[in-house]
């Protein structure tokens, strides 16, 4: 690639997919994803259980329920 680029996200997991994905929707901006591995989500994004945990079934005010929610 020689072509000159306005962005480059910096990784191929969710959140860069995501962010690259929403960058797209502007017309102006030219952009790449780097990733390390050779495919995307071949770290946590891969490995997560894809599951949002809402502390539902911890301690009322304990920190894990906090941080769930």
């Amino acid at each position: 690639m020689n072509q000159p680029l306005d962005l480059v996200v910096v990784g191929g997991g969710i959140v860069g997919l995501a962010a690259a994905r929403a960058l797209l929707n502007r017309r102006d901006v030219s952009l790449a994803v780097v990733e390390a591995e050779l495919g995307i989500a071949r770290h946590q994004t891969g490995h997560n259980s894809g599951v949002i945990h809402s502390g539902l079934y911890y301690r009322p005010g304990s920190l894990k329920a906090l941080n769930c929610t």
